[in-house]
């Protein structure tokens, strides 16, 4: 029996205890079922035929989602999703918006694709028969990259789409999925940008979306993408309404346990903020306002102030939440339900202890795995270890197009390089990580790397410095030319080198081979011992009656939700819609008195991942009501769990977008292309 409490302390389970109405992330073949529940049940089956089709409306546009609005390949997603490739065109839009009034002044989108989810195919008895026969956990993985491949090739050579094999549930399933590819994608309409400067702040009045045109081609003609697509709802939403929230969230830790969430925020996420405070202090120390070196490292130390910014942020709403006491009462209920039965003991505590023992290991390789991490930001030997180990694949893999886009990675390292570094600075980013590296216990650290500094006794500040300093004296791999020449190198070439910074990446390649290794050999008895674990949550789900949803993946998923404030702290209550009164300053009115009432941005229940890839957003008739794109702060665990009371997710309304459509001529063509319902 103690062997049981011991186990489950550090059990896989879910992110709360209490089934939430509004909670989950359901793939399309749930939506029957999700759709009738408590949450919507006042839905006609017409109604719920209508939401089921609407798949067919839905595409991908990188990690977000975007809907078709018209019959003509017009589609809607969120200003954020394209950010990085919209900015780049700001030469061509004027700061009051941009509208392409033709199709030859509609802008090309380089590199974008649209995706077209066209079928998904359970494959999981297919693989499980291939896979029955003995396997280690490590021969298991191998065997599964190679039947992946093989279905993913046979799934595009039979069908013509392009197809991947999806994961779920840990691999208790696998679904194949087709994707019809659009790579000819067009700007047709940014709006005048509404700058709240509110990021993760309740209200907000932005105008986060824009409107894309897909093309295909037809012979020799390209011409716009005939779809299916949405009805854009004029009338909008009120307060309790249903929502439909179709998404491509991509990553999720919902399935962690006590242990692993103890772990992130009280132990890895508290020493990755040290070491990148550390960091800034140590640039703004040898990179003074005004130097050189300021200038060299000024894009390098924003990045760090960010990231340590957001990692701080988490970690004060992780102190304010009941993220780990909804963990422990998870697992206090699952262990009473376990300890209920003689034989469910027998058939789960076996799981139990061997993903507790591995789970315990990959802490902590995840500590050691940190600090080499943060030792990267010495650039010139990561820069050599990467070259080395280029050099070593082109050796070893005929995949041109892998090999090319590591070239083009490391290319553009070398040329970041040629402006935004300095020898001594990295130099001493180097020695300091070193030292934090030292602070691992033994059992933890590199032997290869112990010896080459002489670490094995204890940190020498001085005979490290001194190694250091002659490794940096006798590279050559401060010049630019240098640096390219060995881009294309043989791997014998790097041995016979007298280059001191290739002979160091020479010694450590052995070391991070057999790293490499062991991660993998870790990760594949992890993959099956989370299997093992899920088959015990999804049979305790099953005997509370809780429908369960897979982890994110980067698949289709929905969330259903309902338009709603919350309160955010002691006698404060966040209405859930902003207006376009909240523009208005007394000296500078921006709408006039009856049009101010119009709603800009609500908040729903509806489930996300702390990401917010843009989601298209419905109503109970399946009409596009909005696009989400951000939450609210309390929400910024929500990888992690789902808190009725708090995690709220932040759309566009869409009676903004019609209203901001109707302000110019070329905005009401657009709405003349649309089906509106009012």
């Amino acid at each position: 029996m103690r062997k049981i409490h011991r186990c489950l302390a550090v059990m896989l389970t879910l992110c709360s205890g209490a089934v939430q109405a509004d909670e989950g992330l359901w793939q399309p073949q749930q939506l029957p079922q999700i759709l009738t529940a408590d949450a919507v049940s006042s839905l006609l089956p017409g109604q719920v035929a209508a939401l089921q089709q609407s798949v067919n409306a839905m595409a991908q546009v990188g990690d977000c989602s975007a809907a078709f609005v018209s019959a003509n390949g017009l589609l809607l997603t969120s200003y954020h999703c394209l950010a990085q490739k919209l900015d780049s065109l700001q030469s061509a839009m004027p700061a009051s918006g941009f509208t392409a009034l033709t199709p030859e002044t509609e802008l090309p989108l380089t590199g974008l694709r649209i995706a077209m989810m066209r079928q998904q195919q359970d494959v999981t008895v297919l693989l499980n028969r291939q896979l029955s026969q003995p396997l280690s956990p490590q021969q298991r993985s191998e065997k599964l990259q190679q039947l992946s491949r093989q279905l993913v090739s046979e799934c595009q050579r039979q069908s013509g789409y392009r197809c991947e094999l999806k994961s779920f549930h840990d691999g208790m399933t696998f679904y194949l999925l087709q994707y019809q590819d659009l790579d000819s994608v067009r700007l047709v309409h940014v709006p005048q940008r509404v700058a709240d400067g509110r990021s993760w702040a309740w209200p907000r009045y932005s105008a986060n979306y824009v409107l894309l045109r897909a093309y295909q081609r037809n012979d020799e003609e390209v011409i716009p993408y005939r779809s299916a697509f949405l009805t854009v709802s004029a009338r909008g939403v009120a307060e309790n309404d249903a929502v439909i929230v179709a998404g491509f969230p991509q990553n999720g830790q919902r399935y962690q346990n006590a242990e692993q969430v103890r772990f992130q925020f009280e132990q890895l996420l508290p020493a990755a903020v040290g070491y990148l405070q550390q960091t800034i202090e140590l640039i703004e120390q040898l990179a003074p306002p005004g130097s050189n070196n300021a200038q060299r490292y000024a894009a390098m130390l924003q990045q760090l102030k960010q990231s340590e910014q957001q990692q701080q942020v988490m970690l004060q709403q992780y102190r304010d939440s009941n993220l780990l006491a909804q963990k422990q009462q998870t697992e206090r209920q699952l262990i009473d339900w376990i300890n209920g039965s003689p034989v469910r003991q027998q058939l789960y505590a076996p799981a139990l202890s061997r993903f507790a023992l591995l789970q315990q290991q990959n802490h902590n390789m995840q500590l050691r795995d940190q600090v080499l991490d943060y030792l990267q930001y010495a650039r010139l030997p990561a820069l050599a270890k990467q070259l080395y180990s280029h050099a070593l694949a082109r050796e070893a893999t005929e995949d041109e197009e892998m090999l090319q886009q590591q070239a083009q990675q490391i290319r553009r390292q070398i040329q970041l390089l040629d402006t935004q570094f300095d020898a001594r600075l990295d130099m001493e980013l180097a020695l300091h990580f070193l030292r934090q590296y030292s602070l691992l216990p033994a059992g933890q650290r590199l032997p290869a790397l112990d010896h080459y500094f002489a670490l094995a006794d204890g940190f020498n500040r001085e005979i490290v410095r001194h190694k250091l300093a002659a490794i940096y004296r006798g590279t050559r791999l401060t010049d630019a030319d240098t640096r390219l020449h060995w881009l294309t190198q043989r791997p014998q070439q790097f041995v016979q080198s007298q280059d001191s910074l290739i002979n160091f990446a020479v010694a450590m390649h052995d070391t991070a081979t057999q790293l490499a290794a062991q991660r993998r050999q870790l990760n594949a008895e992890l993959d099956a011992a989370k299997a093992g674990m899920m088959e015990v949550l999804l049979a305790f789900d099953e005997a509370r009656g809780k429908a369960s949803y897979a982890e994110a993946n980067g698949s289709l998923r929905f969330s259903l939700g309902h338009v709603r404030g919350y309160q955010p702290m002691d006698a404060v209550w966040h209405q859930p819609f902003s207006s376009l009164r909240g523009l208005n300053t007394p000296d500078k009115p921006v709408v006039a008195p009856e049009q101010a009432g119009l709603a800009v941005n609500f908040l729903s229940t509806a489930d996300s991942c702390a990401g917010y890839t843009a989601a298209p957003t419905l109503n109970a008739r399946a009409e596009l009501v909005g696009v989400m794109f951000a939450g609210v702060k309390e929400n910024v665990l929500a990888d992690w769990h789902y808190d009725a009371a708090q995690s709220r997710s932040v759309h566009v309304d869409s009676r903004f977008i019609v209203w901001q459509l109707q302000q110019s001529d070329a905005g009401k063509t657009l709405l003349g292309e649309m089906q509106l319902r009012y």
